[in-house]
């Protein structure tokens, strides 16, 4: 069973030609029915005799597949610069009133952003502000040149997810069998989180131990990645949220929200009325991912896992 369990993993991050180290595939196995906990020697004992695994340079992949390692190690110097800007982005956010955490997520928490890829960000707001967060954030990255546009994606920050902190289970959104987010969720980089809510996202998904045969793991951030609001930063936020509590930041948050709902209706190619998770705007989560890839992702992943046996 552990046999199937690494090979399934291998197959789903070979979908972006992204070989693991053992540590890294250890921590992302995939759990198969009701698989038990292996120990780290168990499993390194196992990975080492399975014909359809391949390892060089430190990084282990499916047979035939010795190509991505190459990819993978030149992708270092792209995923490196990225991180860069988005703590610098990330800084822009960290100061305002009621934005609690920042997660760097998608693409290049995975480590398989590409050149021209954008940067995607993960927001925890307080609860009945999220319209409010929004807008600030927005007018903030854009006074800065650092928010992605229709025509400005390369090294930009896309803001397009953010959840209240009483919504921090995602199940809601998953969809059947949906690895992309199980992965998602595991990779979240806590760049800006003070009040240790990643921890809080651990417990609150738990759903994921059906997935995964190690759960979500806790994430050390080095100190070049993480941002800070600063002393200033911090005056600022905590005097702007006691403004705006109450029932004046009520009135703020419903001019917020009026305002984007407005606009949205501008747009008449959104997907927001569609019955899918592609686009969700509610008080408790604000998701715009009109090109939603999951499905597909599972698809290729499935029909990998049949490949490999």
């Amino acid at each position: 069973m552990l046999n199937k369990s690494i090979l399934q993993t291998l197959a789903y991050f070979d979908i972006f030609n992204h070989p693991l180290t053992k540590e890294e595939l250890f921590r992302c196995l995939m759990k198969i029915d009701d698989q038990s906990f292996i120990n780290y020697p168990d499993f390194l004992s196992q990975l080492d005799n399975l014909k359809d695994v391949e390892n060089r340079d430190g990084f282990y992949f499916l047979v035939g597949r010795d190509e991505n390692v190459a990819i993978r190690q030149a992708r270092v110097k792209i995923l490196e610069q990225k991180m860069k800007i988005a703590v610098r982005g990330i800084k822009k956010i960290a100061w305002l009133p009621f934005v609690r955490a920042v997660f760097v997520c998608n693409t290049l928490a995975m480590g398989v952003a590409e050149e021209n890829s954008d940067i995607d960000v993960f927001i925890i707001v307080k609860k009945k502000r999220i319209f409010l967060a929004r807008i600030l954030a927005t007018l903030s990255l854009s006074l800065f040149g650092l928010r992605r546009t229709k025509k400005k994606v390369n090294n930009r920050i896309c803001l397009s997810f953010y959840v209240s902190d009483d919504n921090l289970n995602l199940e809601k959104i998953s969809l059947k069998n949906d690895v992309y987010l199980v992965y998602w969720l595991n990779s979240l980089i806590p760049v800006y989180d003070p009040e240790k809510l990643h921890e809080s996202i651990i417990r609150a998904n738990r759903w994921v131990e059906k997935y995964l045969l190690n759960g979500l793991q806790s994430y050390i951030v080095s100190r070049q990645w993480r941002a800070e609001s600063g002393r200033v930063g911090r005056f600022f936020k905590n005097f702007l949220e006691t403004v705006w509590s109450g029932k004046y930041g009520d009135l703020i948050e419903a001019q917020a929200k009026g305002a984007q709902l407005a606009k949205m209706k501008m747009n008449l190619n959104s997907v927001k009325d569609q019955p899918d998770t592609r686009v969700i705007v509610s008080d408790g989560i604000l998701k715009f991912h009109e090109n939603d890839r999951r499905e597909e992702y599972k698809k290729l992943w499935l029909e990998k896992c049949e490949k490999y046996g």
